[in-house]
């Protein structure tokens, strides 16, 4: 079967009482010296940076920034369905992190989960980078005004560090062709209009298709029930097998049944999924940690399987979602004069993705040991779920999102107050025995 996952981040600062039209000619990209001395520099290169150690101490910190906006972005009948890619959001904040001074630079860092960690820019780089050799690609570019006079050490270091090349911001366009083109076609027309006022936009595409190690036939799949709740359920093409190889664990602090699919590539598909009436899956989110759960996960074995055929599109403003995460202060007055002198201020971060899971793929090749349960038992995401694709060298969630609603075209009950997070999202069903 075949996961294809695509994520857009727009990231808009504009000049603070900009009045007039600034000029036509290239971006003013002064001399400069680099930010960092050269014993950081140093410091930065050595084996400490490529370590297992350092990219597992990253992958936890940029679980813990998109966990925690996960958290605070709508869930509800008309917009059922979350997907967001923590590693595209950290980029983007590490970005403009490197020009960012003081309070600003430490709010950043913070939000980042990076305060505490060594060459921080230099390993998400290098991260990055080892991601460029899977089946993930990243793409990044900075978008500068004609005019706006921006400091050269924020553009190089961006341009070491992330891949993020600057080039003039000439027209709409241009904009959209480039999203077109990093998107593999996925997204179109992203932008109607750029307002006079912006200056600067930082924007990184991350997209995913991988094939599963475990093949789903197609001519298996039927319809099914999927549970919105205890009342209500909708019709969905469910993905069937009657083995299929799977680390299953039946977690009973987090009172939840957590699935890892395993990919060709050193990535999985981790489902965390709420026990039978034991809750909103939104309140597993301030419970979750990944590493935790991948330590803890057991060895493969071959039960049944039912896991709906996804294909799902979202879009989402993320100004409100940083504000209450204390970053509130990037839309106001931040300090940034590491971009340019002149005051700037962010004035949009837009968020689009798209997820879809199919049964198309390519079969598995020799295994690692699998075990088969005397007894089948059955996996079945049949309800809401919580959902992350994993890089597993680095216990990186890619992406994350939850999934409330796989048909929401076909949605049953309109009630706004259905989703609310108090009471159980979960069909009442027979509950797997533990191992």
């Amino acid at each position: 079967m075949k996961l294809c996952l695509l994520l857009l981040l727009l990231l808009c600062l504009c000049c603070l009482g900009l009045t007039q039209e600034l000029s036509t000619v290239p971006p003013d990209v002064p001399e400069g010296d680099e930010k960092e001395t050269e014993e950081e520099q140093v410091s930065c290169t050595g084996s400490q940076v490529f370590s297992p150690e350092s990219r597992r101490a990253i992958g936890g910190a940029i679980e813990r920034t998109g966990l925690k906006i996960l958290e605070q972005l709508p869930v509800g009948p008309q917009q059922p369905n979350v997907i967001i890619s923590p590693l595209s959001l950290a980029l983007a904040l590490a970005q403009l992190t490197l020009g960012a001074r003081n309070e600003t630079e430490k709010l950043l860092l913070e939000s980042l989960h990076a305060s505490e960690l060594p060459c921080f820019h230099h390993t998400l780089g290098a991260l990055v980078s080892h991601f460029r050799n899977t089946s993930l690609e990243v793409a990044a570019r900075m978008y500068l005004r004609p005019g706006f006079a921006v400091e050269l050490s924020f553009v190089e270091d961006s341009l070491a560090r992330y891949q993020s090349s600057p080039v003039p911001l000439v027209s709409v366009e241009e904009v959209n062709q480039w999203v077109e083109n990093a998107t593999n076609g996925q997204i179109n027309n992203f932008m109607e209009s750029i307002p006079h006022s912006v200056v600067l936009m930082l924007i990184n595409a991350v997209y995913f298709k991988g094939a599963w190690q475990t093949q789903f036939d197609p001519q298996v799949t039927s319809k099914g029930a999927f549970h919105l709740d205890n009342s209500n359920t909708v019709s969905v093409d469910m993905m069937k097998s009657p083995q299929y190889p799977l680390r299953l664990l039946n977690d009973q602090q987090l009172e939840a049944q957590v699935a890892s699919f395993p990919f060709k590539g050193n990535t999985s598909f981790l489902i965390v999924m709420p026990l039978s009436g034991k809750g909103n899956v939104s309140s597993l989110l301030p419970k979750l940690n990944i590493s935790d759960l991948y330590r803890r996960l057991p060895q493969e074995k071959t039960m049944q399987v039912n896991l709906p055929r996804l294909k799902l599109q979202y879009r989402q403003e993320l100004q409100e979602a940083l504000t209450n995460m204390g970053l509130g202060s990037l839309f106001s007055g931040p300090n940034l004069s590491g971009i340019t002198s002149d005051p700037l201020r962010v004035t949009g971060v837009r968020h689009a993705s798209t997820l879809e899971l199919s049964e198309e793929g390519v079969e598995a090749s020799a295994t690692t040991a699998v075990t088969t349960m005397r007894s089948i038992s059955l996996f079945s995401a049949n309800s809401p779920f919580f959902f992350a694709l994993v890089d597993d060298a680095s216990l990186t969630p890619l992406f994350m999102g939850l999934v409330t609603n796989p048909a929401p075209d076909h949605m049953l009950n309109d009630d706004p107050g259905r989703n609310n997070g108090t009471e159980s999202d979960q069909p009442e069903m027979e509950k797997l025995s533990p191992e």
